[in-house]
């Protein structure tokens, strides 16, 4: 079996890639071949640069990879998808953490006997409480509701984020881009992220290609740790960012309103 994983990284302090680094090298299955791409999104950060190519110089599976310029999430984990070969790709935020090698056996070992093509485990945060990352195809109202605030149509907003149903495996629609696996293969079909998104749905688009060749699943069996940032609720930047991005989803999968 043979791993490859994706962390892009925008001005993160070296000892947040060290940290992540030391994780998910420790935490890769016994027996499995693996290869870590870390992407520097922050080409003007030499410092990080130099961090990641110290890195690549010490360990012979790691690969450094200097974007050339800053143009999204998604432009960042295409430079290392363009270059992989191996099963299954993991695309990992700089933020999470994996507690140990167990967890990511028992996520590739669901995947190849329920032939899934896309993956999430259970994500929690520091304290040990589930992130409701996963999500259905979202309409225009889903989406507007979340910045509104848990109170208002609290039902449609539960049942959009699959409410209740975090304690056992199920296919979905959609899943968080913090933490996914992959089956390369697949991934190659569908040609990566669309790299129009910068910021914010290009999960969700991903998602939406994935379909078309197998099953998407939540398999809260495995689970994975995540210091959750909702920037594009906490500043004007990150909510217009977010705003640009629904326009061009909905423009691109069809406008649909509820």
């Amino acid at each position: 079996m043979k791993l490859t994983y994706a962390v892009v990284f925008y001005n993160h302090s070296n000892d947040m890639v060290q940290h992540l680094y030391q994780n998910l090298t420790s935490t890769v299955p016994s027996g499995y071949e693996y290869t870590l791409y870390l992407v520097n999104n922050s080409p003007a950060n030499r410092e990080l640069s130099e961090c990641l190519k110290k890195i690549q110089k010490q360990d012979r599976h790691v690969v450094a990879i200097n974007a050339a310029e800053n143009r999204g999430f998604g432009a960042g984990n295409n430079l290392a998808i363009a270059q992989i070969e191996s099963d299954y790709h993991l695309i990992v935020n700089p933020d999470i953490e994996i507690p140990d090698a167990n967890q990511i056996r028992l996520m590739i070992t669901y995947m190849e006997a329920n032939k899934v093509v896309l993956l999430n485990p259970k994500i929690q945060d520091t304290s040990g409480q589930i992130q409701k990352l996963v999500k259905k195809n979202p309409t225009i109202l889903d989406l507007g509701l979340r910045f509104l605030g848990s109170r208002v149509m609290a039902k449609r907003q539960a049942n959009f984020v699959y409410d209740g149903m975090y304690d056992c495996a199920h296919e979905v629609q959609v899943i968080s881009g913090s933490f996914m696996v992959c089956n390369t293969g697949v991934l190659k079909k569908v040609g990566g992220f669309d790299e129009r998104y910068f910021l914010y749905m290009e999960d969700t688009d991903l998602c939406r290609k994935f379909m078309s060749y197998g099953s998407i699943y939540y398999y809260p069996d495995a689970y994975v740790i995540h210091e959750w940032q909702r920037q594009n609720r906490k500043s004007l930047k990150g909510i217009r960012q977010m705003l640009v991005s629904m326009v061009k989803y909905f423009n691109k999968w069809g406008w649909r309103f509820w």
